[in-house]
């Protein structure tokens, strides 16, 4: 019997038990999968329970008990059932969305009874997920939460989704539950606290704030700071990594600066500018932009070798951003040049090291929606991936790719939601190949991995929210 076996022998089980569900299902589920654990994995068998989603009721007082409301989002809807105790609930399902639904449920309930165990489940896919009630706390929050399906034993599971300012647009951990988050579309950026669900708007000055166009960040420990980048102003902002305070403006020459690299050899940050075609250096010494590398091509992700002399800088596009004459080139840093092309054709937008001791990298490719490998300049590999894939994340061990896919662009603007959600893909990097999909919401694009490998975040641009996935680490 594995894991996923165990748990719907689970929801068979509960539907008998509904006062004592969640001790029963501790006990039941732990003890079922710890038979069937491999040696030398104790941690596999505390880990898999933590499947359930809090969820808060509305209830009021009849004469023989109360009648609760509860209300979430529920992705995939389609064939999906609640179950309370041993009924199947009929749920009312609004503001679809693809495989998603704002569910409605009622419940009749003790007088005396502020907790309950819904189970949503879907046989035919082999997903579910527990939802604990809460009928003692009034609902508070102002969007109801996402209740994810997925399967028992996957390595990756969904924990929460957390509203968000307009457009995340990247996301990065500056410490291992805090994530910061340039905003497209809005006055600001932030910081989200992944576990508690704070948000903290990062203010600036006004004449800044009121242009938006926020883009990404880079670390610098050195200063214990972090900068974002503003495309509408080609500005680099800075910001205390601990406090949070405001401590000034980088100005630049080029035109819509959007990826943000730190070549820790050189003390330098390296600024893409999509629109005037070139890269900008930025002294952390002096604040300040000492040079500009000319790219003949829209650039937009970069990654160092290990001796910090090279760079290989993500191309999107030659003439224009949509003409698909992209690749990857390799800079020269010494000579502030091109040295030569790795990879011609395509718009590649992200790039990752792999390696410390190694020349080796990852590329994505959004136009053949791939994922190159290269190992001492020479592409070895490269991985077919969803539609769309923009940004990338390597695991702390090393041994994952993430991958956040947009999906399919809206024919009209990619700034429009698309006909079918992105995804999450996991990609093992020494085989080369996808280990997981995971679907995910409208466009996502963001995305990063906590300090300890344990968390993965990843920003849904057009839904305006981060969702945050889990890592059973074995």
């Amino acid at each position: 019997m594995v894991a996923d076996e165990c748990y719907f022998l689970y929801l068979a089980f509960m539907r008998f038990y509904r006062r004592f569900s969640v001790l029963l299902f501790s006990a039941f589920y732990s003890t079922c999968t710890a038979r069937n654990l491999p040696a030398g994995n104790p941690t596999a068998a505390t880990n898999s329970p933590g499947r359930i989603i809090p969820v808060n009721a509305d209830c009021k007082a009849t004469a023989d008990g109360k009648i609760c409301t509860i209300a979430f989002y529920l992705q995939p809807f389609a064939g999906t059932r609640i179950v309370f105790a041993d009924n199947e609930l009929k749920p009312l399902l609004t503001e679809k969305d693809k495989t998603l639904a704002l569910t409605r449920v009622v419940l009749k309930l003790d007088a005396d009874q502020t907790t309950a165990t819904l189970v949503a489940e879907n046989t035919k896919l082999k997903l579910a997920r527990t939802l604990q009630i809460s009928t003692d706390t009034p609902t508070s929050a102002p969007y109801p939460p996402l209740v994810f399906l997925d399967a028992p034993n996957s390595e990756h599971r969904f924990v929460r989704r957390i509203q968000t300012g307009k457009q995340p647009k990247s996301a990065m951990f500056i410490s291992p539950t805090k994530v910061v988050l340039p905003l497209l579309d809005d006055n600001h950026s932030e910081v989200v606290d992944i576990l508690t669900g704070e948000r903290i708007k990062l203010t600036m000055p006004p004449e800044y704030a009121k242009r938006g166009g926020f883009v990404e960040s880079v670390m610098i420990s050195s200063l214990e700071e972090f900068w974002v980048s503003q495309m509408n102003s080609a500005t680099i902002h800075r910001f205390a990594a601990h406090s949070l305070e405001y401590r000034g403006a980088i100005k630049l020459s080029g035109q819509w600066t959007k990826v943000l690299a730190l070549n820790p050899v050189e003390n330098i940050v390296y600024a893409s500018n999509w629109n005037s075609a070139d890269i900008s250096l930025v002294s952390i010494d002096t604040l300040a932009e000492i040079k500009k590398i000319k790219i003949g091509g829209v650039p937009r992700g970069m990654a160092f070798s290990a001796d910090g002399k090279s760079m290989l800088a993500a191309i999107f596009g030659g003439k224009s951003d949509s003409d698909g004459a992209g690749g990857t080139a390799l800079v020269d840093l010494e000579k502030k040049k091109i040295a030569r092309w790795i990879i011609k054709g395509g718009s590649h937008r992200h790039i990752v090291r792999l390696a410390n001791d190694a020349e080796s990298f990852a590329i994505s490719d959004m136009m053949r929606s791939k994922v190159y490998f290269v190992e001492d300049n020479a592409k070895i590999a490269e991985t077919k991936v969803y539609n769309n894939p923009n940004t990338i994340a390597l695991s702390p061990d090393g041994k994952y790719l993430y991958v956040s896919c947009r999906g399919r662009n809206n024919s009209k603007s990619y700034l429009l939601k698309g006909p079918d959600f992105g995804k999450l893909m996991v990609v093992d990097t020494a085989t080369h190949q996808v280990v997981e999909s995971i679907e995910a919401g409208n466009q996502p694009t963001g995305l990063a991995v906590s300090p300890d490998g344990r968390y993965i975040v990843l920003t849904d641009f057009l839904d305006h929210a981060l969702r945050v996935y889990e890592r059973n680490q074995k």
